[in-house]
């Protein structure tokens, strides 16, 4: 059955990269939105900028793209849309509305989200209608959760950890893939070579190739990618369940996703975590989606 998606990226090269893996397999993903965010204004605007080129090159510009305010949760309440209010003007540009109209037209827990940075633009989303989790199948964050080994706070979650709070809080149920969990599926060489064939093409896998040879690093972190395919193949992971709250206070531990004691009074758990990954097949997934986006195979 098709998976209603919506994705909220940042404009990161390997963003980019998850955008276009995830439009190759329409019979498993539908994507239906594109939301972006970022640290600040500029960086939310480019990442939008960026997300609907890939689109265009990928023949997808039907996917409507809409960027945030590159601002944390609170710093963008005035923005705040009231409940069952039609949107228009500059409120319809909004990515938590957008986020609401498309989930909400579709039926009761079938949409997936996947967040590959802050969660603002979901936390408002919820907080605007709190009927919106009731439509969600289920929601994919990046951000490194431990076994209470005391990891320390995630760039992701550390960022607007209200909105980590809000959505944790939701009852959607939310996958988490740590960094330390996917840090080897990285496009390194030995990958880039293997889609060297997408060089220069002007087409949207030629484009996210380049953007990933462009990174400056020999080995590029394709967390976001890993997050489409455990959409797309469940079976390559593995993964515990575990309540988790979030530290919004500390100085020094602000960020930080805590286990609170899953299984414990009668705790119901709101996270699965996962722990392990098949690199090897996840790098050969994420070839071939790129290359399949480039008529390669």
């Amino acid at each position: 059955m098709t998976r209603p998606l919506l994705l909220d990226l940042t404009g990161a090269p390997q963003d980019m990269a998850a955008l276009v893996m995830a439009l190759q397999v329409p019979d498993m993903l539908a994507p239906l939105l594109v939301t972006t965010g970022g640290d600040g204004a500029r960086q939310a605007h480019r990442a939008a900028e960026l997300a609907r080129m890939v689109l265009q090159k990928a023949g997808r510009a039907d996917i409507p793209v809409h960027g945030g305010s590159g601002l944390p949760l609170f710093a963008v309440g005035d923005a705040w849309v009231p409940a069952g209010a039609a949107p228009s003007g500059e409120a319809a540009g909004l990515p938590a509305v957008a986020m609401i109209r498309h989930a909400m037209a579709h039926p009761a827990g079938s949409v997936s989200i996947c967040c590959t940075g802050t969660l603002t633009n979901l936390a408002l989303a919820l907080l605007q209608e709190p009927r919106l989790a009731t439509h969600l199948h289920g929601i994919v964050i990046l951000a490194d959760a431990g076994r209470g080994e005391g990891a320390g706070p995630d760039a992701n979650i550390h960022a607007d950890p209200e909105a980590a709070a809000i959505v944790l809080a939701s009852g959607v149920p939310v996958t988490v893939l740590p960094r330390g969990c996917v840090a080897r599926v990285t496009a390194d060489g030995i990958w880039m070579e293997e889609v060297e064939a997408l060089a220069g093409r002007g087409c949207a896998g030629g484009m996210v190739h380049d953007l990933l040879r462009g990174a400056g690093a020999q080995a590029v972190p394709m967390a976001p990618a890993v997050a489409i395919i455990s959409l797309l193949c469940p079976q390559l992971f593995a993964g515990y369940m575990a309540r988790l709250g979030v530290e919004c206070r500390g100085e020094l531990t602000r960020g930080t996703l805590v286990p609170v004691g899953s299984g414990e009074n009668n705790i119901a758990p709101n996270a699965f975590i996962l722990h392990r990954v098949n690199v090897g097949a996840c790098r050969e997934v994420a070839r071939d989606l790129l290359l399949h986006a480039a008529g390669v195979v």
